[in-house]
């Protein structure tokens, strides 16, 4: 082939989902164990059906549609943001891909602390930047589970440092990073670095299980958008909510980047189906809180049996998986064991900085998650 590929997409790899194997158990793609809300289901079958139907699929998704959608968070959000502030996207990948497009001139830099999400590396690639990595502190003996070195982190960054990004609860660790570090690293960088701090996983976060969301159970940063020009948070639909197969998203961000954001972002990224799903979604609060709740109480059972586990060392985590140290054994061995026994669950060995010896599994049913344990504590068995 003559025509040429950007160097700087050549040297990309491939995002790596997580598998899925007919008639497994899937514990590998972070997804709600108990889908998405029924009164979700409903809203998309009712507007596309029957004589009340009042989507036409051959028009595009209608402006007043998008607005309810941003509405519907505010409410949900306890209206800490205007309106202003919300921005849409198809997942946080639409967002992350846009804020991308909006900041990221050939040459300049992103700084990433990994292990994390591999997207915040390939959008900062694909926009022609260069990522810049710090490693997140592992060492036992400093009681540092995958923390943020902030005094690393703030001096990587330069005067060509324009995004940050901070995942909270970080993908694949399973930890927060405390406020308190946050507004360290949003004082101390350059005013023309961004730092977008990623909650997909917010609502799982936080002490008390009965909390409908993760602003209720204090473990968002949303103030900080209001408090620093150079903040956004993310969140989205496809964890706790159970929309991953509509993909929707949002942003908060400063009034001042709302312009700029509607101007880059693909028109009619989010489709029609998608905004009646998350409206109906943000109306089901039982659901939610359910799912809240049996990812917390059934998170616990994981790590508590895990750790029982000779050998294996289980990560505090305040998402919806759990991350497991299977060391000396490799990643890769433990999860063929558990794929061989009906479970998938994801090999961390692709995460940047992770090592090979990380396995993380997201948190299912009971039943699922009994399986799991059990799986692996044969394995043993037969070790010895």
């Amino acid at each position: 082939m003559s025509v040429a590929v950007r160097f700087s997409v050549k040297e990309l790899k491939e995002y790596e989902p997580g598998k899925s194997v007919k008639g497994a158990v899937k514990l590998s793609s972070n997804e709600n164990p108990l889908g998405p809300s029924p009164k979700a289901l409903r809203a998309v079958l009712e507007s596309v059906s029957g004589e009340e139907g009042e989507l036409n699929l051959s028009v595009y998704p209608a402006e007043r549609d998008e607005d309810e959608l941003r509405d519907e968070i505010l409410k949900y959000l306890s209206g800490s943001v205007r309106k202003e502030n919300v921005v849409l996207g198809a997942g946080v990948d639409g967002v992350l891909e846009t804020l991308a497009k909006i900041f990221i001139e050939p040459g300049d830099e992103a700084v990433i602390p990994v292990p994390t999400f591999s997207l915040y590396e390939s959008v900062v690639k694909i926009a022609g930047g260069v990522p810049r990595f710090v490693e997140r502190e592992r060492e036992r003996e400093r009681g540092s589970d995958f923390s943020v070195p902030v005094e690393d982190l703030i001096s990587a960054c330069s005067e060509k440092t324009r995004l940050i990004f901070l995942a909270s609860p970080n993908n694949p660790t399973g930890n927060c990073t405390p406020e308190q570090e946050v507004r360290e690293i949003l004082d101390a960088v350059p005013p023309t670095a961004v730092v977008v701090l990623d909650e997909a996983y917010a609502e799982f976060a936080g002490e008390e299980a009965g909390a409908a969301a993760g602003v209720e159970a204090g473990s968002s940063l949303l103030g900080l958008v209001k408090e620093h020009e150079n903040a956004v948070v993310l969140r989205t639909f496809s964890k706790a909510f159970g929309l991953a197969g509509l993909r929707v998203g949002y942003g908060v961000v400063p009034e001042w980047l709302a312009s700029p954001y509607k101007k880059v972002a693909m028109p009619f990224s989010v489709n029609c189906l998608a905004l009646k799903a998350a409206v109906a979604a943000l109306h089901d609060t039982e659901h939610l809180r359910k799912t809240v709740a049996l990812v917390r109480e059934e998170r616990a059972f994981l790590t508590e049996n895990l750790q029982r586990l000779e050998g294996f060392r289980v990560f505090p985590s305040q998402a919806n998986f759990v991350l497991l140290d299977v060391s000396p054994r490799k990643s890769a061995e433990v999860c063929e064991l558990l794929l061989k026994n009906g479970v998938v669950v994801r090999d961390c060995s692709s995460f940047r900085a992770a090592g090979d010896s990380l396995v993380r599994i997201s948190v299912g049913t009971r039943e699922q998650n009994e399986k799991v344990v059990e799986v692996l504590r044969e394995g043993k068995k037969n070790e010895s």
